[in-house]
């Protein structure tokens, strides 16, 4: 969506993810207690790991490491990874 919001020539780009899904109970929601210890994300990864496992192991290993350096000061918290302003 960030790549392209420039092309899609509309005031508001909002990503549901797997909320259609659920609605239309093609996919179980992960158990109250997963929600709420925020491991949503692993019930999923063990749903459909072959789906998930490439793009967890990448964005949440980025994701850590981008905190840890914002954390320790040494990245802003406007700068996305790849040089862009996620934040503008």
């Amino acid at each position: 969506m960030y790549e392209n919001r420039d092309r899609l020539n509309v005031p508001v780009v909002v990503g549901v993810g797997q909320a259609f899904d659920i609605v239309a109970d093609r996919v179980r929601q992960a158990p109250r207690w997963a929600r709420n210890a925020g491991l949503e994300w692993a019930f999923r990864l063990a749903s459909e790991p072959r789906r998930l496992w490439r793009r967890y192991l990448i964005y949440n290993t980025q994701f850590v490491c981008c905190s840890a350096l914002e954390a320790m000061g040494l990245l802003s918290r406007t700068t996305a990874p790849n040089g862009s302003n996620a934040g503008q």
